[in-house]
C-alpha cells in the first residue's frame, strides 16, 4: 500500500476515534440528564401527592384551613419535613394576598425563624407564570440566590377558581452533585482520552506536515526547480508508464562551461536551460533532472515522436544564453523512445535510452535519436535481473553454425553462438544482442562464458568426430577463475583440447600484448587454436596481427557484404587479408555469407574457409549430425527455422 493511502488511512482511524469519543461524552451527558429529569419526575410525583393530601385535608380550602387551624399547621409542617432528604432542600407553600404578594403557608424546613404568613418576595417572575398558568414549571437557579439549592418545582395547587397556592420544592445542589458523580469516572476517562486523541492528531498533523515538505523538497530539485529521480519514480507509480514518451537530455561536454564560466554561472545556465525545457514541452509534459547535466522529459504519448523531438532538438539548439556579455549555446544529446503499451519498468527503458545515448555520443554528440517502438520481450531480454536470473538458473544454450571449405562446401568445424532461453517459452531462444551489450564488462559476462565453455566441452565430449570454435575477449582472458577452468579442463582433456578453438574478440584494446601472447602461448599448448575474430572492423587489427602469433583470421561480415555494394575496393581489401593470412601462416575465414551471389565472390577470391547462413543457419549440433554413422560425417543442412540471424 502507497505511503499516501497509509496516512489517510490512519487519519480516517483517528477521527473515528475522536467522534466515538464525542459520542461517549455525549452519551454520558445524554445518561445525566435523563437522571436529572427522572428526579424532577419523583418530585412533580410528590408534589402531586402532597397537593391531594392538602386538598383532602382542607377540603379544598387551604388557605382558610391553615387560618383556623393553628395546630394543624405544625402537623402538616413535619409531614412536609419527612421530604426533606438528599434529594430536597425546601419545601414549603406559598399563597398570594390581596395585594398580590406571597405569603408562607407551610415550611417543612421547621425553621425556628419562622412565621406563619410571612411575606416572601421571589426573584424568578415564573413563580407568576405557574401561579396564572396553573401549570408545573422547573426553574434554574442562580448562584446567588438561594444558598445550595440546584433548581426548583413550582407546583401549583388549583383550586375551583384558579391557583389557591404553590407548592415550592428546592433540589438540593448536593443532589445534583450525586448525580453527576456517577457518571464521573467515565466522563473524566473520555475526557482524557479525547485530549489524548486531539494531541495525537496535532502530533501526526504536524509530522505529515513535515513529511509531506520534506517529500515536496526531496520531489523537486533545488537548483532548477523541476522534478528529481524521486518524483520520476513516484509519478510512474501513479501512471501508466505507456502513456508517455520519454526523451533524454544530456547537455554535451558541460563540464567545460563550468571550467570557462565557473560552477555558479554553470548553475545559471542550468537553472536557465531547465526553464527553457518546462516552456517548450507541450502542456502535461514532466521534467526531470537526473543528473549533473542531464533530464528527462516525460510527453504525453501522441502525436509523431520524431518530428516532436526533431522540432525540441532545433529549439534547444538555437536558444542563447547570456553569461556576462558572451553569448553561450548548449548543445545536447538527446535519445528518446515510445514506451511499448504494456511496459511498466522504467528501468528497463532508461538502459535502452542510456544505451541509445553511448550511440550518439560515439558519433560526435549533438544529435537525436529516436528508438524504434521495441516489443515487451525486447524490454524484458534485456533487463539486466531477467539475464541475472537466467544465468543463475543456467538457462544458456549453444547453437552451432558450420564453417566450410569454400571451394568444395565441405564442413571443418562448428562456431558454438550462445542463446539465453526463455523463462515462460522453453521453445524461445533469445539471440545475443539483447544481452551481451548489456553485460559486457560484469561479472555476468564471465558467468556467461563459464556455462558456454562448459556446454561447448560436452559437446565436444559427445561428438568425438568434430572441431568447436568458442568465443572470447580479453575481458575473459583476464579474469582468473575464468582461465583457471579453462587451464584445468584442458589440462584434464587434453585429446579434446585440439579440437577446440578460441575465438578472440577485438573490442578491448589490449594494453599488455606480452600478458596476452602468453595467455596464447598456454593455450596453444594443449593444442588449441586462436582465430582473430571479425578481422577489419576494429582500429587495431593490424597491431593485433603484427603483435600476436594468430592460427585463424576471421573476416568481418561488414567486409565480406560490402562485396556486393563496394565491389571493387573491398576486392582489394579482402584480397589483402587473404594474402596477409597466407603470408602469415594464418587460416583465412570470410564471415556472413549469406547466399549464392556473396558465395561466389568469396570463391573467385580464394577465401579458403567460409561460414554464413549459405551454408548452415545457427542450429543445435544434433541438426548437423548424421546419427546413423555415430556423428562422424556430416551433412550440410539449409534450415529455414525462424531463428535469429544474428551471431
Amino acid at each position: 500500500m502507497k505511503t499516501a493511502n497509509y496516512t489517510k488511512y490512519f487519519f480516517l482511524v483517528l477521527i473515528l476515534m475522536i467522534g466515538f469519543g464525542l459520542y461517549l461524552q455525549n452519551s454520558i451527558e445524554k445518561s445525566t440528564r435523563t437522571l436529572h429529569a427522572l428526579g424532577v419526575s419523583q418530585a412533580e410525583q410528590h408534589a402531586s401527592r402532597i397537593v391531594d393530601y392538602l386538598k383532602r385535608k382542607t377540603d379544598g380550602d387551604i388557605k382558610g384551613y391553615l387560618l383556623t387551624h393553628q395546630e394543624k399547621r405544625k402537623e402538616i409542617n413535619t409531614i412536609l419535613n419527612t421530604f426533606l432528604t438528599n434529594e430536597f432542600k425546601y419545601i414549603f407553600l406559598l399563597t398570594k394576598d390581596q395585594h398580590g404578594h406571597y405569603r408562607f403557608l407551610l415550611d417543612g424546613s421547621l425553621s425556628e425563624d419562622w412565621n406563619f404568613n410571612t411575606i416572601f418576595f421571589p426573584e424568578n417572575r415564573a413563580f407568576d407564570s405557574v401561579y396564572k398558568s396553573g401549570k408545573p414549571q422547573i426553574i434554574e437557579e442562580t448562584k446567588g440566590d438561594v444558598d445550595e439549592v440546584w433548581r426548583s418545582l413550582l407546583y401549583p395547587v388549583v383550586g375551583k377558581h384558579g391557583t389557591d397556592a404553590l407548592l415550592v420544592i428546592d433540589f438540593s445542589e448536593k443532589y445534583a452533585s450525586s448525580i453527576n458523580h456517577l457518571n464521573a469516572p467515565i466522563a473524566k476517562t473520555v475526557s482524557l482520552m479525547q485530549i489524548f486523541l486531539l494531541l495525537s492528531l496535532l502530533l501526526i498533523s504536524a509530522m505529515v506536515y513535515s513529511y509531506y515538505k520534506f517529500r515536496k523538497k526531496i520531489m523537486t530539485d533545488p537548483l532548477t526547480s523541476v522534478g528529481t529521480k524521486t518524483f520520476f519514480h513516484e509519478f510512474l507509480r501513479r501512471h501508466s508508464l505507456d502513456e508517455y514518451d520519454i526523451v533524454l537530455v544530456n547537455l554535451d561536454d558541460f563540464k567545460r562551461i563550468n571550467q570557462k564560466f565557473g560552477y555558479k554561472n554553470g548553475d545559471k545556465l542550468l537553472k536557465l536551460y531547465a526553464k527553457t525545457l518546462c516552456n517548450t514541452l507541450p502542456e502535461g509534459a514532466h521534467v526531470i533532472r537526473i543528473g549533473g547535466s542531464e533530464f528527462a522529459l516525460l510527453l504525453p504519448r501522441g502525436g509523431d515522436l520524431e518530428e516532436s523531438v526533431k522540432s525540441l532538438f532545433e529549439t534547444l539548439r538555437e536558444k542563447k544564453y547570456l553569461i556576462g556579455n558572451e553569448t553561450v549555446s548548449l548543445n545536447a544529446s538527446m535519445p528518446a523512445m515510445r514506451v511499448p503499451k504494456g511496459a511498466r519498468s522504467e528501468e528497463k527503458i532508461l538502459h535502452l535510452l542510456d544505451r541509445k545515448m553511448l550511440d550518439i555520443k560515439s558519433r560526435g554528440k549533438n544529435d537525436y535519436a529516436v528508438i524504434v517502438e521495441k516489443p515487451l520481450d525486447d524490454l524484458k531480454y534485456s533487463d539486466i535481473e531477467f539475464i541475472k536470473t537466467t544465468l543463475e538458473e543456467e538457462r544458456i544454450t549453444c547453437l552451432f553454425q558450420p564453417i566450410c571449405r569454400t571451394q568444395t562446401k565441405e564442413v571443418v568445424k562448428f562456431e558454438a553462438l550462445v542463446r539465453m532461453i526463455d523463462d515462460e517459452d522453453p521453445e524461445k531462444l533469445i539471440p545475443p544482442h539483447y544481452f551481451l551489450p548489456v553485460i559486457k564488462g560484469t561479472n555476468q559476462y564471465t558467468r556467461m562464458s563459464k556455462l558456454v565453455f562448459q556446454k561447448v566441452f560436452d559437446v565436444l565430449q559427445k561428438y568425438q568426430a568434430i572441431e568447436v570454435s568458442i568465443n572470447l575477449d580479453l575481458t575473459d582472458l583476464y579474469h582468473r577463475d575464468m582461465m583457471k577452468l579453462i587451464d584445468d579442463t584442458l589440462y584434464e582433456h587434453q585429446a579434446l583440447a585440439k579440437r577446440l578453438t578460441f575465438e578472440i574478440v577485438e573490442d578491448v584494446e589490449v594494453k599488455d600484448f606480452d600478458k596476452v601472447a602468453h595467455i596464447f602461448k598456454q593455450l596453444r599448448a594443449y593444442g588449441s587454436k586462436i582465430a582473430l575474430d571479425d578481422f577489419g572492423s576494429g582500429y587495431a587489427s593490424y597491431a593485433y596481427l603484427i603483435k600476436l602469433d594468430w592460427d585463424i583470421i576471421k573476416i568481418d561480415g561488414s567486409l565480406v557484404r560490402a562485396l556486393l555494394t563496394n565491389p571493387d575496393r573491398t576486392e582489394l581489401i579482402v584480397r589483402s587479408i587473404n594474402e596477409l593470412g597466407v603470408y602469415f601462416n594464418c587460416e583465412v575465414v570470410a564471415e556472413f555469407v549469406e547466399d549464392e551471389e556473396i558465395y561466389k565472390v568469396i570463391k573467385h577470391l580464394c577465401v579458403e574457409y567460409s561460414q554464413g547462413h549459405y551454408f548452415g543457419k545457427p542450429q543445435p549440433i544434433e541438426a548437423y549430425a548424421d546419427l546413423h554413422n555415430k556423428f562422424t560425417i556430416f551433412k550440410l543442412l539449409r534450415y529455414n527455422t525462424p531463428l535469429s540471424q544474428s551471431n
